[in-house]
């Protein structure tokens, strides 16, 4: 099901995510804890927060999607100091 413009600013509101490319590294890791992108679903199931998609099944594809999030390393830039 698509998600709506008012989900999108409701979840990003609720979260403080509407710009995480001035957030603190701080209130990232806080983002994180309170599964504001994934959370893990009591049978075991990664899921995305908003969406509600399916992410992870199992310890394979776990590895793989870090080994694919990995890959972008090297497109992304140094945080400002």
């Amino acid at each position: 099901m698509p998600i709506t413009e008012t989900e999108w600013n409701e979840h990003h509101q609720k979260y403080g995510t509407q710009s995480i490319e001035t957030m603190s590294i701080d209130d990232y890791r806080r983002a994180l804890v309170e599964e504001a992108f994934f959370w893990d679903e009591p049978h075991g199931i990664v899921m995305h927060t908003l969406s509600g998609e399916r992410i992870i099944t199992n310890t394979e594809q776990l590895d793989a999607l870090l080994e694919h999030l990995e890959g972008y390393r090297v497109l992304l830039p140094e945080p400002p100091r």
